[in-house]
């Protein structure tokens, strides 16, 4: 399949709200794709600056598509969930 600019943003959407519909995340599952990804361009300091991307739940599941995406790591709905839950969890604790 041949993803297309105008297909790119409706891939994205599909996919940030598959992972908003995943009911039992795993953040111990979403820490390790995290240590294994994401770590080595940030540290937890990214977490607790005062100028944060994500102002909510669904904002911070949006950051996380939207890196994986620059990344091109083909994460699917579900790793894509567990992120957003291991960083909710460790730094956000924003409320469904």
């Amino acid at each position: 399949m041949r993803v297309t600019t105008m297909t790119k943003p409706v891939l994205s959407i599909l996919l940030l709200l598959l992972c908003t519909m995943a009911t039992s995340a795993n953040p111990e599952r979403g820490r390790l794709l995290y240590e294994n990804h994401c770590l080595q361009c940030h540290e937890s300091n990214v977490h607790i600056r005062q100028t944060q991307a994500a102002k909510s739940l669904k904002a911070l599941r949006a950051e996380v598509v939207r890196w994986q995406e620059a990344l091109a790591l083909q994460w699917n709905g579900e790793d894509v969930g567990d992120v957003a839950e291991y960083l909710n969890r460790a730094w956000y604790h924003y409320a469904e």
